[in-house]
């Protein structure tokens, strides 16, 4: 096998000074009700983020969900005691569910997952679209088990203009839960 980014033949899906080179580069977004925690440079890794459209996209999921959660570990002072939720982490026509990867390893940290819990009715790609494209095709998610009274954490893999993140949060709380914050992978906007 060859690594994705240098080329250079590796048993794994990154060489192992590769994957060092991709530096957790922490950022933090308010969205009002509730903050949005980042780990990775959007530049740095958005063509491994596009590796979801591919099989091999659960591998590199996997390494950065990893890398991601070992970060935070070592900067928490205790678990963070909650339900992790990851937007619509449906299985994909590749074989799995992205955000569901990424919500798997938070586990270590005292989050619950709660798979398969927050679905989108509208599976619309928002994938190069602008903010008024997303505005007027709302995912419309919809739940598939009961939330009320939890304490929940939101696990996405991306946030560009944090209309998901908002749908999602706007729907839990009618449902009777409370979003505490939501972790991506990467944040677009930087």
């Amino acid at each position: 096998m060859r690594c994705l980014i240098c080329g250079n033949f590796t048993f794994k899906t990154l060489c192992n000074p590769c994957f060092q080179t991709i530096t957790i580069q922490p950022k933090v977004r308010d969205l009002g009700n509730f903050k949005v925690y980042s780990f990775y440079d959007y530049q740095e890794i958005q063509f491994l983020l596009h590796a979801k459209y591919q099989i091999i996209g659960s591998k590199i999921y996997h390494l950065l969900s990893k890398k991601a959660c070992l970060f935070l570990k070592q900067t928490l002072k205790s678990p963070l005691k909650a339900y992790g939720i990851g937007i619509d982490d449906k299985i994909s026509k590749q074989g799995y569910a992205h955000n569901a990867i990424f919500l798997k390893h938070f586990k270590k940290l005292g989050i619950i997952p709660l798979y398969h819990t927050l679905l989108a009715q509208d599976s619309v790609s928002y994938a190069g679209k602008d903010l008024k494209f997303r505005q007027n095709n709302p995912r419309n998610f919809y739940l598939m088990r009961n939330i009320t009274h939890k304490k929940i954490i939101l696990f996405d893999d991306l946030i560009t203009t944090g209309l998901t993140l908002k749908e999602a949060q706007k729907l839990l709380a009618e449902k009777g839960a409370e979003v505490l914050m939501a972790f991506v992978l990467s944040d677009a906007k930087y």
